[in-house]
């Protein structure tokens, strides 16, 4: 079995845009630990939409949701809008 590298792969180097959906409302106490993220609230959940450097960095968001007892609700990869 051959383990993939992101050495081997010049996309794994370049940010991606995600979109991630959390269930409920996020305050803006909350919203201010998603540096870097925008963050749309609607009446039953928070989207988070942003670049995010690598997938160190995506483990790192949704472990920061999980750590602020939020419920993901999706993840997705995404065209860039900006």
């Amino acid at each position: 079995m051959t383990r993939h590298t992101c050495d081997e792969d010049a996309q794994c180097m370049k940010p991606t845009h995600y979109e991630i959906t959390v269930r409920g409302r996020v305050g803006p106490s909350i919203a201010e630990a998603f540096e870097g993220l925008s963050v749309s609230v609607s009446t039953t959940q928070t989207l988070l939409q942003g670049q995010i450097p690598d997938q160190a960095a995506l483990h790192g968001v949704l472990d920061l949701i999980e750590s602020l007892g939020l419920e993901l609700l999706d993840v997705r990869r995404t065209e860039s809008n900006f």
